[in-house]
Order: structure tokens, then C-alpha cells, then sequence
């Protein structure tokens, strides 16, 4: 490998639901990961919790999100949303119940 030539540095995404978006440019986004139990060998989901900025205040709860690590903005917040994907809206269907007669 040449000394001009760098490796890429890998970037790490995180992807969850927004659960909370009360505060100000901040979300509060829960990321489940999947884990084998040491002894027993079952499969466990492990939730953690991490507080995000987003600075377009575009964030709802139930929206899912990619968030990367920045420096720290606050005493908790260290990561920024990078992408949202809304979430889809309920599409509610009107109980016709003089159609059903007919």
C-alpha cells in the first residue's frame, strides 16, 4: 500500500424508530439489535435508546430513521439523523352499512 493511498473509512448507520420527538430538534430514536444468548444459545432483541439531532424538526414518532455518529451537541446527544422514511398514514375506510343492505 502506498502512503498516498488512504483506506476509506467505513461510516456507522444505525437505523430505528423514532420513539419521542417532544424536545426541540431532537429525537429520541430506539435501535433493536438481535443477539444469541452467551450460555443458552436463544435469541434475544435488545432495544437501546439514543438521542438524535434533527435540525429540519422533520421527525415524528413512528418514523423510521438512519442516525450517524457526530460530536458530542449536548450532554446525551452524539448522533444526527441522517435519513427519515415516513411513516405510511391510516387510511380509514367509512363503515357503509347501507351498501352492505343493498
Amino acid at each position: 500500500m502506498d502512503k498516498t493511498q488512504k483506506k476509506a473509512k467505513v461510516e456507522r448507520t444505525l437505523q430505528g424508530v423514532v420513539v419521542a420527538a417532544r424536545a426541540e430538534k431532537t429525537v429520541s430514536v430506539s435501535v433493536e439489535r438481535v443477539i444469541q444468548h452467551a450460555q443458552y444459545g436463544k435469541t434475544i432483541r435488545k432495544k437501546t435508546t439514543f438521542l438524535a439531532h434533527d435540525e429540519a424538526k422533520k421527525c415524528k414518532a413512528g418514523d423510521i430513521v438512519t442516525i450517524k455518529p457526530v460530536r458530542p451537541l449536548s450532554k446525551r446527544k452524539r448522533w444526527l439523523v441522517t435519513r427519515v422514511i415516513p411513516v405510511m398514514q391510516k387510511i380509514e375506510v367509512p363503515n357503509d352499512t347501507d351498501a352492505n343492505q343493498a
